[in-house]
């Protein structure tokens, strides 16, 4: 799973983006340690950031796929009848799916 963590810099207080796999805190600790070295993208600064200070937002492009998906289905199944149920259901069963890991990872925090 890719999910977008985002942190600001404590100079020009601006969002920056980094994308790693992990599922949890505690994998992301395994594979980028306790702290991250980050550079911010508008100032330059480079700040240590602890990994309990990050926040996680699902991943936007597979919300997308999902509907690029269910419009494909859309026009497969248009003449089965199926159309509005499964249409409806794979968008909206794969933002719920994101949300939910979002809001896993933010739910739990890692003791030094």
């Amino acid at each position: 799973m890719k999910l977008s963590y985002y942190c600001s810099a404590p100079s020009c207080k601006k969002l920056n983006y980094i994308k790693v796999k992990s599922n949890n805190r505690f994998d992301l600790k395994n594979e980028i340690g306790l702290e991250i070295n980050e550079r911010c993208e508008h100032c330059g600064n480079h700040t240590k950031r602890h990994i309990n200070r990050l926040h996680a937002s699902p991943n936007y492009y597979i919300i997308l796929g999902g509907l690029g998906l269910a419009i494909i289905v859309t026009i497969l199944l248009w003449d089965f009848g199926f159309v509005s149920t499964l249409s409806g259901a794979i968008p909206i069963a794969i933002w719920m799916s994101e949300e939910k890991k979002a809001s896993t990872f933010n739910k739990v925090l890692i003791r030094d």
